[in-house]
C-alpha cells in the first residue's frame, strides 16, 4: 500500500488541489501497490496524529504527501523538512506557529527518502513542469514531511517518505485574478 495525504482547504481557499489529487488517486493501484488516502486537517496538532494513524493502521510501502504551494508555478519535490514551525499564517483552528520546533529535541532536519531523482525524471519526460525544491517551507507541509519523517527514524521504520508541493490548480488562478500562481 502507498499512503497518500493531501490537505484540506485553508487560507481562505475554497479548494486544494493537494487534498483533491490525494482523493482522485485512493484506491487507484500501480503495480502491485494500491493507492490510500487521506485529506489531512491544516491543524497544528491533528495532522501530525492523523499521519501516525494511518501508517499504524496500513502498514505503507511508501509515503507521499501532498501540498499547495500557492507561490509556485511548477511541482516541487521536497529534498528537505527542517525543525521549525512558523506559520505566516494561522492554520484552521486559528493556531500560528512563531518559530517552534516541529518536534522539541528533534534533529535539526530531515531528508526525504523517496528516489526523487527518479520521480523528477518521470515528471518532466512526461511534459510535467517539476525541480527539486531545497525547502518545504515553514508551515503544515514542512511539519508534516518533519513529523513523518521522525516517526518513522524513531520506530526503525524504513519507509521511503516525503513531500510534493503542487501549484495552484487553473481554475485557482482564475478565481484570484492573477496573471500566475
Amino acid at each position: 500500500m502507498i499512503l497518500l495525504t493531501g490537505f484540506e482547504p485553508f487560507g481562505g481557499f475554497t479548494t486544494n488541489p493537494a487534498g483533491e489529487v490525494a482523493k482522485a488517486l485512493d484506491g487507484r493501484a500501480f503495480g502491485a501497490a494500491v493507492v490510500r488516502s487521506a485529506v489531512l486537517p491544516v491543524h497544528h496538532a491533528e495532522a501530525a496524529a492523523a499521519v501516525a494513524r494511518l501508517i499504524d493502521d496500513g502498514a505503507p510501502r511508501a509515503i507521499v504527501h501532498l501540498g499547495l504551494a500557492g507561490g509556485r508555478a511548477r511541482i516541487a519535490l521536497e529534498r528537505v523538512a527542517v525543525n521549525v514551525m512558523d506559520f505566516e499564517i494561522a492554520d484552521n483552528v486559528g493556531y500560528r506557529a512563531s518559530g517552534e520546533p516541529c518536534v522539541a529535541d528533534g534533529p535539526v532536519a530531515y531528508f526525504s527518502t523517496l528516489p526523487l531523482g527518479a520521480i523528477l525524471e518521470a515528471l518532466v519526460a512526461e511534459g510535467v513542469p517539476a525541480y527539486l525544491s531545497n525547502t518545504a517551507g515553514t508551515y503544515l507541509c514542512n511539519q508534516t514531511m518533519y513529523t513523518t519523517r521522525h516517526l518513522l527514524e524513531r520506530r526503525g521504520l524504513a519507509i521511503p517518505a516525503g513531500f510534493i508541493h503542487l501549484p495552484q490548480s487553473a481554475a485557482m488562478v482564475a478565481a484570484s485574478g492573477l496573471d500566475q500562481p
